[in-house]
């Protein structure tokens, strides 16, 4: 998709390319041809330095680093020696650079990572397929087609826009994040396992993350394979293990909507305090679940945030959010708060009911 992308405006805009890319060093011979290469190798490997189970275990990386971090070691060191011998001296520092934001690669950077970057357009229709729903499914085709170039009129920089007309498939990936987000990444049942994962991997790191390298010797498989062990055996970790091996987790009891706001969020943690008290041999994990939909700047907004902008066919742009209904109404992102319990002797039922009893007020 990043290819496809690059090819579409590298035919629609090959002038303004060149002029963009020409004024980075190494992008000064064969330009297009390096720039199309460029997009290509940060398409693959930005997330290289993911670590097993993903954004799951990102908070036990070494000294507080990102995944990010790892995949700038990656391009730095770990494959240093082949990017530039197969492709062209330099190709491994350029790389770096697009990672760490030097403003001259903004442009190129925004094919992997922005509000219309191929990766999420990517990973949506991905996740929809292999969890069978059609949440994150749009006409991708016709969002590359659309795309287009502009001058950012307070920099000068190129950066992506899109058609005028393209914006209808634009709200639709928007749309798809909003729906994937809220129905399969922040799914009651996923985000359990993800703070089992999450609890289990900070004891596992304690003895297996020493450094950046050590984050690239373990994927899932491997640490799929230990919980097994560990469910097995007696240690710190046995219990998570049990959980995650035996598909035994704890049931919610208690949730907001997608909307949650500082009142509902008390209003949990007050029904949660009076649980707690109530079933003292009940395990209960108050779970406050926010994500990210986009970073667009929209009409009334408080907040400065990201100008994506639509092309017209004499070259005027205007800011997407101005122009789309759809997109004013998106959130920038949700929140839902949810109570889970583990109950030993009550049943669930019984303390899901005392939940709904205190929220009105009883």
């Amino acid at each position: 998709m990043a290819s496809r992308s690059f090819d579409t405006l590298a035919q629609k805009y090959a002038n303004l390319l060149k002029e963009e890319l020409q004024q980075v060093p190494e992008l000064k011979i064969d330009t297009i041809n390096r720039g199309r290469q460029v997009v290509r190798l940060l398409a693959l490997l930005h997330d290289a330095g993911h670590p097993a189970f993903s954004h799951a275990a990102e908070t036990v990386l070494p000294g507080g680093i990102s995944h990010e971090d790892i995949s700038i070691h990656v391009m730095q060191e770990v494959l240093k020696k082949e990017l530039d011998t197969f492709f062209f001296e330099g190709m491994s520092a350029l790389l770096v650079r697009i990672m760490k934001r030097s403003p001259e690669l903004i442009f190129l950077r925004q094919f992997v990572v922005g509000e219309m970057d191929m990766d999420r357009t990517d990973y949506l229709w991905r996740d929809s397929l292999h969890c069978g729903v059609e949440y994150g499914k749009f006409d991708f085709r016709r969002l590359i087609e659309s795309l287009a170039v502009l001058k950012h009129p307070d920099t000068g920089r190129l950066q992506i826009g899109i058609e005028r007309g393209g914006e209808h498939v634009f709200e639709a990936l928007l749309l798809g994040r909003y729906q994937m987000n809220t129905q399969v990444y922040f799914h009651r049942t996923r985000r359990i396992f993800d703070h089992y994962l999450t609890e289990y991997m900070k004891l596992w790191s304690k003895e297996n993350y020493k450094n950046l390298d050590d984050v690239l010797q373990y994927d899932d498989i491997k640490l799929l394979a230990q919980m097994d062990v560990d469910s097995k055996d007696k240690n710190e970790r046995t219990e998570l293990a049990k959980r995650i091996v035996g598909r035994k987790h704890h049931k919610v009891i208690y949730q907001t909507g997608d909307s949650a706001d500082a009142i509902k969020l008390n209003k949990t943690k007050r029904v949660i305090g009076i649980l707690r008290n109530e079933f003292k041999d009940t395990d209960f994990w108050l779970d406050d679940a926010r994500g990210s939909i986009h970073k667009l700047t929209t009409p009334g907004s408080q907040v400065e945030r990201e100008a994506f902008y639509i092309v017209e066919k004499n070259g005027d742009i205007s800011l997407i959010t101005e122009e789309s209904a759809i997109l004013e109404k998106i959130p920038h992102e949700f929140r839902s708060v949810r109570i889970y319990a583990c109950p030993n002797s009550v049943p669930l039922e019984e303390i899901s009911s005392r939940a709904r009893q205190i929220a009105k007020g009883g």
